[in-house]
């Protein structure tokens, strides 16, 4: 009888702790989607943090989704390493989810592009022309940044009629971009200046 008694006590106490852990989960969930909605970003994740750690690691679908909200307000926060990392955890745990799939290959675009621009920026264009080759073998090759950052990175290397090539191609693609056919005017000019 007393191990009943024992064993129903345990039981009631680890009901009332998970209904706490789950008041405390929703309360800061709920903090949270405020300080999101207010673009917060730095706040709203802290309130994510804070849930998911009351959590103790277990998974269920308001993980999920405070996993997701955690990734979101660190794209705001152009935290995109971290984003990614997050979205790896969730394609983790669910393979088969063609929305985290879809959201981690928009992050892993935008953080390349990122990339790129800061390598082109800093003269390093082995480093850029690297991402770039990354971005095309992981299927951004006919995305229209990657294009476009391509036909800049033939220019910056002075390969003018590859650039130029780039973007007419581009342009066919992407019919009327003004700071393409700008470019395809500068090309132009300096494949003038070396015929000469």
């Amino acid at each position: 009888m007393h191990k009943v008694i024992k064993i129903f006590i345990v039981f009631a106490f680890l009901i009332v702790s998970t209904s706490c852990a789950n008041k405390k989960i929703n309360q800061y969930k709920i903090y949270g989607l405020d300080y999101l909605a207010n673009e917060d970003y730095e706040e709203a994740l802290n309130y994510f943090d804070m849930a998911i750690l009351e959590g103790n690691g277990a998974i269920g679908a308001t993980q999920y989704e405070l996993l997701l909200y955690k990734a979101e307000c660190l794209f705001m926060l152009n935290r995109y390493k971290e984003a990614k990392e997050v979205y790896e955890i969730l394609i983790k745990i669910d393979k088969n989810n063609s929305t985290y799939k879809e959201l981690y290959n928009n992050l892993k675009s935008i953080s390349g592009l990122i990339e790129f621009k800061d390598a082109l920026d800093e003269g390093r264009l082995d480093d850029a022309d690297e991402i770039l080759t990354t971005l095309k073998n992981d299927g951004f090759e006919q995305e229209k940044s990657v294009i476009y950052n391509q036909a800049v990175l033939y220019e910056k290397r002075g390969e003018w009629k590859n650039a130029l090539n780039t973007f007419n191609y581009y342009l066919k693609q992407y019919p009327g971009d003004e700071d393409a056919l700008h470019e395809i005017e500068f090309i132009s000019a300096q494949l003038n200046n070396v015929s000469n």
